[in-house]
């Protein structure tokens, strides 16, 4: 690898707003990650839940947070960890990061739209998930 696929790397990171960005080539690792101070800009298309014609809230009150892409679900904190993002009977606030979405070995930040109670995760760690699919359920505040 050589400095101009590192300076194609960030500026990937960059123009996707990505917040983590995880490349191995050979024996060269590369780590970039979004300082705590910065907000991360995510474009529509990768919003986290449905909003309108994707139906994210139903009768029952719950709200589907939804993979805002394809790629393999992340759970866990960090590679062998047992420390989950968020487990059934979590509270979250909007803006809470709920997992990662890794695809082409670059890693995306899910985080909920929405403040409430995580009522039951529907993906393993490490599943492979389509775009839209459900991941979790969450009980609003109010609900």
């Amino acid at each position: 690898m050589d400095i101009n696929n590192i300076r194609e790397l960030v500026k990937l990171f960059k123009e996707e707003g990505l917040t983590r960005l995880k490349v191995e080539d050979g024996d060269v690792k590369i780590h970039i990650e979004e300082s705590a101070g910065e907000t991360a800009v995510m474009p529509k298309e990768q919003s986290t839940e449905s909003d309108g014609a994707g139906g994210s809230s139903s009768d029952s009150g719950l709200t589907e947070i939804k993979a805002p892409q394809v790629g393999t679900f992340y759970l866990q904190k960090e590679e062998g960890s047992d420390e989950n993002f968020v487990n059934p009977g979590d509270r979250v606030e909007a803006g809470d990061q709920i997992g990662i979405i890794e695809a082409m070995k670059v890693f995306n930040d899910v985080t909920t739209e929405h403040a409430g109670v995580i009522e039951e995760v529907r993906v393993e760690n490490g599943d492979s998930v389509e775009y839209d699919q459900v991941l979790m359920t969450l009980r609003e505040e109010g609900e």
